[in-house]
Parts: structure tokens; sequence; C-alpha cells
């Protein structure tokens, strides 16, 4: 009885220890990772006239996808980080006395394995595509929002190809002075339009900017002489340069596993590839929780004792640790091209761990005695 609780102490005692940097490392990789992922849709808040407020509401469909790259990587750190802190501070020396085996003592490791594992199928599983789904909705609302895109004081908007619009100064879509339109999608009816005020409307047909008290140029390419038209009031067209946010092809990262494994309609050989890989990879990440912190406790615990520390070990660990993940990145990029390789998506994972299991049992790293160095000289 008093074994078992002491078994249960030690557990827990480890995977606080454990868990405690994870969560440091979780949260300083994801701020990191998760601005330089928002970084890129700041370009396309800008460009499309948009508040800085839009930011928020694309950094949160982020999130997911930000910790399925981070999770792996901080449950590495943690357990080296906690293993390496219990060898040198002699804990592992005084858990081996207790007559416990090298297997028995990173049973915690085990457990906070498995805890990653659950947390990465909710988040990779669950929330990620909902979360991929949500940032493209809102990709396509502001692309295909036109008046947005052109309410940009001082710069030249390019709309759609050939279509050149600038506004000296933008007092919102119903009061826009000193307009410039220059249309020039078809080369033999190219036009400029100057006009000294405008508004942009809606209509059953699509957007329209208004134009007031301008002028329209237009070279005849018959006569090679310039035309010109004045006008009170202008209305141009602007629906074909919009399209309907609805009406997108849908990428597999915004499909849930099911939906990519077994997929509605006919698929390319190409697309049923991506959308094999897609769906294989919602399955094995949250292996890649319990495989790395299983190698990376065999790297970390797998040797004697040194008073010199253990430099190499630590880098050992992290080098195999980050080669199981690669390889199963590698795996997916091949098998996008060929969908026949899916099971090989699921070796490095599993054959990690269980390579990493076999050498923390075989021979003395099983036995329940302490290391040669604590057992009583004669």
């Amino acid at each position: 009885m008093e074994a078992g609780v002491r078994m249960r102490l030690i557990d827990r005692y480890f995977l606080k220890q454990t868990v405690q940097p994870f969560v440091f490392f979780t949260l300083i990789l994801t701020c990191v990772i998760w601005l330089a992922q928002s970084l890129r849709v700041i370009d396309l808040i800008v460009n499309n006239g948009q508040s800085a407020r839009i930011l928020i509401d694309f950094a949160v469909p982020l999130l997911p996808q930000v910790m399925s790259i981070v999770l792996p990587i901080a449950a590495l750190a943690a357990v080296i980080f906690s293993l390496n802190r219990a060898l040198l501070d002699s804990e592992m020396v005084v858990v081996y006395a207790t007559g416990q085996g090298r297997l028995s003592a990173i049973r915690a490791i085990m457990y906070f394995g498995g805890i990653v594992s659950v947390i990465l199928a909710v988040v990779v599983i669950v929330l990620m595509p909902i979360g991929q789904q949500t940032l493209r909705d809102r990709t396509a609302k502001i692309q295909a929002d036109v008046a947005a895109g052109l309410i940009q004081d001082g710069r030249f908007i390019h709309p759609g190809n050939g279509l050149t619009v600038y506004i000296r100064e933008a007092n919102g879509p119903e009061d826009m002075r000193g307009l410039l339109v220059h249309d020039g999608r078809d080369p033999d009816t190219e036009t400029t339009l100057h006009a000294r005020r405008g508004a942009l409307t809606d209509s059953a047909q699509g957007p329209r900017l208004v134009l007031f008290d301008g002028m329209a140029q237009r070279v005849n390419r018959q006569t090679n002489a310039l035309e010109l038209l004045q006008f009170e009031k202008l209305p141009y067209d602007l629906s074909a340069f919009g399209f309907n946010a609805e009406d997108r092809d849908r990428k597999p990262s915004e499909y849930f596993f099911w939906e990519l494994l077994w997929p509605k309609g006919d698929l390319s050989e190409r697309d049923y590839a991506r959308f094999t890989s897609e769906g294989h990879e919602h399955l094995t990440t949250p292996l890649y929780g319990m495989a790395i912190a299983l190698v990376a406790a065999a790297a970390m615990l797998g040797g004697n004792f040194s008073r010199r520390g253990y430099f190499w070990r630590v880098m050992l660990a992290a080098i195999l640790g980050v080669s199981v993940r690669v390889s199963g990145i590698v795996i997916q990029n091949m098998v996008k091209s060929d969908a026949g390789l899916w099971p090989l998506m699921y070796v490095p994972p599993v054959l990690g761990a269980l390579v990493a299991l076999w050498f923390l049992s075989r021979g003395r790293f099983a036995q329940s005695a302490a290391p040669p160095a604590m057992q009583a000289t004669p």
C-alpha cells in the first residue's frame, strides 16, 4: 500500500515538473508563431481598406492551426527540460534508490504524452477545420467587398485586371472627391474618366460607382483622335470585379477527417490524394504527442549518470524528436502525390513510440534496482 502511494506521489511530482514548462513553452511559442501568422493577413486587411479591428476576427481562427504546430514542439521541450533537471539535481538517483526501474520512473512522462495527444486530437480534429473554414469565409468576404477596397485616399487601387481607380479624398462611400478611373480591359475601347465627385451604390446587378461633374477620354483607334465627353452624372458598373463570397472552392484543411477520407462527389486523382493526405494527417497528428514524449525520454534516460552534464543527450533528444515529426511531414507530402501511400503516415509516430518503449524497457532499464552508482560497495 505504501509503495503504491509512493509511486503515485512520484508520478504526480514528475507530471507536475513536466506540465509546468510545457505550459510556459506553449504560451511563448504560441505568441511568437501566432503573431507571425497574423502578419500574413495584415496586408490583405490594409489593401482592402478594412479597420484594424478586423485583425482580431482573423487572428482567432488562426489559433488552432498555430496550436497544432506549437504543441508537439512544446511537449518535446518540456520533457527534455524536466528530465534534464531531474538528472542534474540527482532526482533520478533518488527514484532508482526507491527500487523503481527506469520505465517506472517515466510513467509520468507517458501520462503527459497522453494528455498532449488528447489536446492535439481536439485541436486538429475539431477546432482546426472550423477555424480554417471561418478564416477562409472572412477572407472571401473581404475580397468581395468592392466598396472597402475602393474607398482609400491617395492610392491607386486595382479592383481587377485592367481597371485602376484613384480617389483624392474619401469621406465614405457616398462622398468621394477627385476621382480617376482608367478602364483598359479592352485596348480598342480604353477609357479614362475624371470626376469631381463620386458615390458608391449597390444595385440589383451589383456595385456601381456613380461619377458626377466629370469628363471621359478615349482615343479612337481608327483615327487616333482623342474623344472627349463631359457628363454631369455617369454610372460605372463594378459588378464584373466582384464575386460571391459563397461561391468559392473549399481547401482540404476546411473539412473534417471523415469528409476527407470519404468525400462526396467525384474528385480528380490529384484532389483525392490531397484529401487523403489531409484526412490522415488529422488522425496521425495526435499520435505525435505520445511519440515525441517517449522518444525524448528514451534519449534523456538512455545512459549512465554523468557529473559533466547531459548536453549531448539533450541535443540527441531534440534531434530525434524533431526528426520524428519532420519524417511525418515528408511522408504526408508523398501521399499528396500518391494516395496509396497513406499507411506510411502512421509509421513515424507508432514506430517511434514502440522503439522508445523497447529501449526504455530492455535490460537494466527495466530493473527495479538502484543504478550501480547507488549500490553499496563491500
